[in-house]
């Protein structure tokens, strides 16, 4: 259990350092109020969820999970890339939801892979699929 519980909470924290890192570094370049409300409310979301998920992965005796190397520089070359060619707050709500909808997919694999995991791990997963779910549907109109 603790191991599931471990590795669950850990892919938790690499995903939501994923999310943050992205949302921070498009926030600067958002010019729509309502955009940029959404975004800091998603950024917020995500910060409240990392810490109580690092607060429970220590107690069961873990640390904190980084973003694999290849995945945040994919991420960091993808977003920087498309925001030097001219973009703009359409280009980030699809950047950002784009993003939420790789976590999604990637927390439901991790949430099914480790499903011996104590149900408060199981259910933080769950917390945060539920937020990039909301992020992800909240910037379709921007789209």
């Amino acid at each position: 259990m603790f191991d599931d519980s471990i590795h669950l909470l850990g892919d938790c924290t690499a995903g939501i350092e994923m999310a943050v890192s992205t949302i921070d570094g498009l926030l600067p370049e958002i010019h729509d109020r309502t955009l940029r409300q959404k975004l800091q409310a998603g950024l917020q979301e995500h910060q409240s969820l990392r810490d109580r998920t690092v607060s429970l992965l220590q107690q069961y005796g873990g640390q904190e999970k980084a973003p694999g190397p290849m995945a945040k520089g994919m991420a960091w070359l993808k977003t920087n890339t498309r925001m030097a060619m001219g973009g703009d707050d359409t280009t980030a709500a699809y950047l950002v939801a784009d993003g939420c909808d790789l976590g999604v997919k990637s927390l439901s694999r991790s949430r099914n892979r480790y499903a011996g995991a104590a149900p408060q791990a199981i259910e933080l997963a769950q917390e945060l699929i539920r937020c990039e779910e909301r992020l992800s549907a909240g910037l379709r109109p921007y789209l």
